[in-house]
């Protein structure tokens, strides 16, 4: 029986990546004794795959609440990551540099003209750059570019670091930390008609908890109960390629419409990705491996003579129409989500960790969570 058989915590917490504790730290902050649990290590999963891009305007094709949340996730990222470092000591080499989206194609123009348009007139910070412009900012860049439009405020971060300055925080807040264990069951009480949150049997006994909070990403669907709503997240698999630094090195974000690099303060270029649905295969293969480096190539040739130094793939947790699912559970008091994050879990870390945190500790949240509710897709399938 684990220890945890008498102790009873005021929030457990299902999910060790950077969106689990940066919640736990939050509330840990807050006063509450918190408990985080992961299935394996603490920032394993998506949170160590990920590219650490904060590129909410180099990927939005309209405004809406979900446009909202993540440049206001990015708004904060600043102070965030200064935090981070006074309360963990670790740097996660967060950069301002910019991102360029290039056009390489004819059949691109038309994507990035189409970007340009709609956010020139909402007022936001992006500029069109003609070639010459962009080679100057970045020599290695091929010489079949086109134009290019420059994000100035889409940063970037070490995700890595990232997960590992959230834990440190977390622990070195008093939140109790929990890897390598599985959840078998959600319990729950009736009182008074409704049922709320008693806690989890897990690998390693009971966790007696008030609340419980959702985070485990991909495998978020396997915490269950049959009194919640149902919660569907799917992964998708993303692979990654890592190469040494070019001798004309990157110092922006790069995409286009087919890739992406991003450089790191380690003297490596990151590139990616592929998205594929294969369930919980994790598998880097040689056409996923392929078409990244090919993409890398078209953006940068000289990609074609450097050493790969690591090869990987992450699983983007993913609801029904690509939004995150927060907020409580209708069905059952004291539970809530934080997940289903899919593209942007590095990016909405700042903004969920306030917004659920403020949830327990306030009762209510600032941030408006209606439209990422779990309720959200049962409303639009009534009201039609």
């Amino acid at each position: 029986m684990s220890e945890d058989h008498q102790t009873q915590w005021d929030v457990a917490v299902v999910g060790g990546g950077v969106i689990g504790c940066s919640i736990a730290w939050r509330l840990a902050q807050g006063g509450l004794r918190v408990i985080v649990l992961d299935k394996s290590d603490f920032g394993s999963e998506a949170s160590y795959a990920a590219g650490g891009m904060l590129a909410p305007l180099s990927e939005a094709d309209q405004t809406g609440a979900f446009f909202d949340l993540c440049v206001a996730s990015r708004a904060i990222y600043s102070d965030f990551a200064r935090e981070l470092l006074e309360s963990s000591a670790i740097d996660i080499e967060y950069r301002t540099e910019g991102t360029l989206y290039l056009s390489l194609r004819e059949e691109d123009d038309e994507e990035l003209d189409r970007r340009w348009q709609w956010q020139q007139a909402t007022g936001l910070n992006v500029k069109r750059l003609g070639a010459g412009c962009v080679r100057k900012l970045e020599p290695g860049i091929t010489t079949a570019l086109r134009w290019a439009l420059k994000f100035p405020d889409d940063h970037q971060v070490n995700n890595r670091l990232l997960a590992a300055a959230l834990f440190e925080s977390a622990r070195l807040s008093g939140v109790e930390t929990r890897p390598h264990t599985e959840v078998h069951q959600l319990l729950t009480e009736s009182v008074a008609g409704k049922e709320r949150v008693t806690g989890l049997k897990t690998s390693r006994g009971l966790i007696l908890a008030d609340r419980l909070i959702i985070a485990a990403g991909s495998w978020s669907s396997q915490v269950t109960s049959s009194t919640a709503s149902t919660l569907e997240v799917l992964p998708v698999r993303g692979q990654m390629v890592a190469f040494e630094m070019p001798v004309q090195p990157l110092s922006h974000v790069i995409y286009s419409r087919r890739g992406y690099l991003i450089p790191r303060n380690s003297g490596c270029v990151i590139a990616g990705s592929t998205t594929e649905r294969t369930g919980f295969n994790k598998s880097v293969t040689a056409g996923g491996v392929a078409d990244i480096l090919n993409h890398a190539i078209e953006i940068m040739p000289s990609t074609r003579e450097l050493a790969i130094t690591e090869t990987w793939a992450g699983l983007r947790p993913h609801a029904h129409d690509g939004l995150p699912v927060l907020g409580k559970d209708p069905q059952i008091d004291g539970l809530i989500y934080a997940t289903a994050h899919y593209r942007n879990g590095i990016l909405l870390t700042p903004i969920t960790a306030r917004a659920i945190s403020e949830l327990v500790l306030e009762g209510d949240s600032s941030i408006n969570l209606s439209p990422f509710s779990i309720s959200r897709r049962t409303l639009r399938l009534a009201e039609h």
